[in-house]
């Protein structure tokens, strides 16, 4: 028993061991047809493997911002696909002598794709059209280094006749909605078109596709090969969207009935120097509940980037007291888009030396702020008055990564004044010693003169 067990292992070992031979020898020979933009493995061209009326190519948008995961919104944009038939001359296809038992290369000339207008696109967001549709609704990961958002573009061939085996070239082409893509905070990706060619069977069935981002002959060396609208070895086809974060917070100095209890109006303007006309929707996280937020701490505010102009109240929060920090995030507002802040102080009798810092660097410091009423309305500071601190700015980059999230932090240390009337109180005793020593010169002189007498 003991030797007809040693026999069945060592056969077990022996299959297993020239299945993963064979494993091997098929991964490296598919490794080369699981390149970037092409579809349709098979052992060698001499056995085909169908791919079926569908191909699918990618959309990606890369999404930044100063944190890590952070979920944004997106701008308003709808981008359409079209195919046509892609304009051909002398261009051919050459594939590898190793696709081949024959060991010799194959050629075969370009022909202009057929019935291009009964090629059926849908895409991620629709089912019903050749567009991917994004909305201030929509939302989008974005990351530091940037986050690849994907999504499917596909094409389906089921209405179209071929006639002949070879390989066809269709042209996609990809367009927006927008104006351009300046106006709604985005980076255009290094093409707007590129090209399929479809690789049809003696029975008229595909078996194979090529995505390529230039309209020409195709080689064993060509580096033009890409699956859609994406980042690859070929080009930088994706499109780019930059957004980061911004926290206001506040800190409240030998003052504890003013750090714990009360919210500080911030005003909040923002500027669109670079002229978005796209309306953008962001982020905003209140702390504890004695802060409030920008328009009613909406969880989400929406419009032009004017439009989200407000006074926002922030708490420090004083964390010795268990309570939580006020701190107020604003998340995924486009690059571009910059702001101003500064402070009311609306604290009624008490004066504030106030340190303002961007970035964690100061920025502006007033003394002696004195106190006002709560604003109303966001109202742009173009002098300070007593009871403001000075105004500050974030100013960020056009359709650029910002490097750091940004932060406006305002300290208000309460300015302790000296006792008043001390003249008043001493002013008695001064006199009385006055007088004592006036009388004591007369009564000393009057000794004098009498001795002399």
């Amino acid at each position: 028993m003991l030797k007809k067990f040693g026999a069945l292992v060592l056969a077990l070992l022996m299959v297993l061991s020239v299945s993963t031979a064979a494993m091997a020898e098929n991964s490296a020979k598919l490794e080369e047809n699981g390149e970037e933009g092409v579809a349709g493995d098979w052992v060698t061209a001499d056995t085909e493997r169908l791919q079926g009326n569908s191909i699918v190519i990618k959309k990606e948008i890369v999404v930044f911002n100063t944190t890590d995961n952070t979920t944004v919104h997106a701008p308003v944009v709808i981008y359409t696909y079209t195919v046509t038939a892609a304009s051909v001359d002398n261009l051919s296809v050459t594939d590898e002598t190793v696709d081949h038992e024959s060991e010799t290369a194959a050629t075969a000339p370009v022909k202009a794709g057929v019935d291009a207008d009964k090629v059926v696109v849908t895409t991620s967001t629709t089912e019903d059209g050749a567009t991917l549709v994004f909305t201030n609704a929509s939302t989008w990961t974005a990351a530091k280094n940037g986050y690849t958002n994907e999504y499917d573009i596909t094409l389906d061939f089921s209405g179209v006749t071929f006639t002949q085996p070879g390989v066809y070239r269709y042209k996609i082409d990809e367009t927006i909605s927008a104006e351009s893509y300046d106006v709604i905070a985005m980076k255009d990706g290094a093409y707007e078109t590129v090209y399929l060619d479809v690789y049809v069977d003696g029975n008229y069935a595909i078996y194979g596709y090529v995505c390529m981002n230039a309209n020409a002959s195709v080689t064993p060396d060509t580096t033009t090969k890409i699956n859609g609208f994406v980042n690859g070895t070929a080009a930088d086809g994706s499109d780019k969207y930059y957004t980061y974060n911004l926290v206001l917070s506040k800190d409240v100095v030998n003052d504890q009935y003013a750090a714990t209890t009360h919210a500080f109006p911030f005003t909040v303007i923002f500027s669109n120097p670079e002229g978005y006309t796209s309306t953008f929707t962001i982020g905003q996280t209140v702390g504890n509940n004695k802060s409030t937020g920008l328009n009613g701490s909406a969880a989400t505010l929406t419009g032009l980037p004017t439009a989200w102009n407000g006074v926002a109240l922030v708490n420090d929060g004083n964390a010795t007291t268990g309570t939580t920090v006020g701190d107020i995030t604003l998340t995924g507002i486009p690059a571009g888009v910059d702001v101003d802040v500064y402070e009311t102080n609306d604290m009624t009798g008490v004066t504030y030396t106030v340190v303002t810092e961007v970035n964690d660097t100061k920025a502006a410091e007033d003394d002696n702020v004195s106190w006002g009423t709560t604003p109303s309305s966001a109202v742009a500071q173009t002098t300070r008055a007593a009871y403001e601190s000075t105004k500050v700015s974030v100013n960020t980059p056009k359709i650029a990564a910002v490097s750091a999230g940004q932060s406006v932090a305002i300290t208000n240390t309460l300015l302790l004044i000296s006792p008043t009337g001390v003249v008043l109180r001493i002013a008695p005793y001064v006199l009385i010693l006055a007088a004592g020593i006036a009388l004591l010169l007369i009564s000393r002189r009057r000794k004098a003169a009498g001795a002399e007498e």
